[in-house]
């Protein structure tokens, strides 16, 4: 058997925590509400766990029969692009307090940051392959 990765461990941990505190929180409060979140984070967690435990047996497998060479996955770069799109959106909401005018900065502003993300990634993904085309024409 596999040991559990890192992110595994504390997605597990945390389910623990749910489950444990949702069924606490019932027999101190017979709320329901409150409860049916605890529980309800508490398997999404679980689910989670069982989710990375799965794959990366799967990725160790698939490892092992390509002669042991595992493939890293390429970790994006770090970038400005989700802190634009936060402002472009915290203005878009302000908005609809402050007059159409913002709600156009907003807009305008969390699109700049959108494409600004999506060409970062682009260019990412050309560079892990190798620069290759990606249609049948060569373009």
């Amino acid at each position: 058997m596999t040991s559990l990765s890192e992110e595994a461990r504390v997605f597990g941990r945390m389910s623990i925590f749910g489950i444990v505190v949702g069924g606490v929180y019932w027999f101190l409060t017979y709320e329901v509400a409150g409860t049916a979140l605890l529980l309800g984070f508490g398997l999404a967690t679980g689910l989670a766990t069982v989710a990375i435990w799965v794959r990366t047996r799967r990725r160790l497998g698939d490892a092992a029969a390509a002669g042991g060479a595992e493939s890293a996955e390429a970790l994006p770069g770090p970038g400005w692009a989700p802190l634009i799109i936060g402002l472009g959106l915290g203005g878009l909401a302000l908005g609809a307090a402050f007059g159409p005018w913002l709600t156009i900065a907003g807009l305008l502003i969390a699109i700049a940051g959108g494409a600004i993300w999506l060409s970062a990634a682009v260019r990412e993904a050309a560079s892990a392959d190798g620069g290759r085309p990606t249609d049948p024409d060569g373009h």
